[in-house]
């Protein structure tokens, strides 16, 4: 966009604006004035969006100002612009990274429609528009184009035709791994220096265990949104209600390895149910449930089909809990 023709534009409208607010003009000098106004606010309106469809990319140590484009194919960014943990983000902290383009000249051959960033079709463009480049996704950075007005670091790739372009972009995607859930517990608590993260961390890790279970021997509940908002701004603790040391999860796995061995106190549903158990009648009683249980409970347990086991579980505690109480009043 031509910066000088823009505020030139913007001026003009503001001292048209002016004028129109005073009571002298007569009636065709206002309507001359508000019909100027209009193409001098559409022009306003087509520079801005000729704006949007550019960036510039620095190749080689050379700027080159491009019009990025997109297909049909193309991963679907992401919303940012509403997301609360994006507002907190230091942006300064994003790691290096490299943009990928390659010519457009195979996707025209091929009639592959090409979208500018804000989603219209490139059709026809005036012959001193900057070229047309695909962008190539990668997980690192699909959600980073017009996050800066900085010229991007990128790497122009030769491709034969929109197979070998995508070809491409589907072998760095197999080979790109997002975060597990286990690992942003971790980002989350070396990060803030949470204490409690870092014991879950450490205790998945020590006993083989996904985040999700070992959050449920800590007596404790969350998301990776969540995770990802205290790794990323910082944020104060999670966890207002009340949860469990490191040795009282170490003791519940061990009671609940006792119950139903070390494959079942592996999995969430097993400590989702026997956390209902404690909810309603206590941390020692359900140890001390799961450390008597034997050999044939487990059995019809394990017996129980899969959307069964939870209830399953649940009734066993109740009538332990019952069998226990009663001997205790005999």
């Amino acid at each position: 966009m031509e910066e000088t023709n823009f505020e030139e534009s913007m001026k003009s409208l503001e001292k048209i604006a002016d004028e129109l607010e005073k009571d002298d003009l007569d009636l065709d000098t206002q309507v001359k004035k508000f019909e100027e106004g209009m193409k001098l606010a559409n022009k306003c309106n087509e520079l801005l969006k000729q704006a949007e469809k550019k960036i510039t990319i620095l190749v080689n140590g050379e700027e080159l100002e491009i019009i990025p484009a997109f297909t049909d194919y193309s991963i679907r960014r992401k919303c940012l612009e509403k997301n609360k943990t994006y507002e907190s983000i230091d942006k300064s902290k994003l790691l290096p990274t490299v943009f990928c383009f390659c010519d457009a000249k195979p996707f025209y051959a091929e009639n592959v429609p090409l979208y500018d960033y804000v989603g219209s079709k490139i059709g026809n463009l005036p012959d001193n528009a900057p070229a047309v480049m695909v962008y190539l996704d990668k997980a690192d950075n699909v959600n980073l184009l017009g996050l800066t007005d900085e010229p991007l670091q990128a790497e122009l790739v030769e491709c034969d035709s929109v197979a070998d372009a995508y070809r491409r972009v589907a072998t760095t995607a197999y080979f790109s791994q997002c975060p597990s859930k286990d690992e942003w517990i971790g980002y989350a608590g070396i990060v803030t220096g949470d204490e409690l993260l870092l014991n879950i961390r450490s205790f998945g890790e020590k006993y083989s265990i996904s985040g999700t279970a070992v959050q449920g021997y800590f007596g404790i509940s969350t998301t990776v949104s969540l995770l990802q908002s205290k790794a990323l701004a910082m944020s104060s603790s999670l966890f207002k209600e009340e949860y469990r040391t490191y040795a009282q999860a170490e003791q519940l796995m061990k009671a609940t390895v006792q119950a139903f061995g070390v494959k079942a106190a592996k999995q969430t549903r097993y400590i989702k149910a026997i956390n209902y158990g404690i909810s309603e009648y206590g941390f020692d009683t359900v140890c001390d449930v799961l450390n008597s249980i034997e050999a044939t409970e487990k059995l019809r347990i394990e017996a129980a089909k899969c959307e069964d086991k939870i209830s399953c579980i649940q009734h066993l505690i109740i009538e332990r809990v019952i069998e226990m109480r009663n001997a205790q009043q005999q």
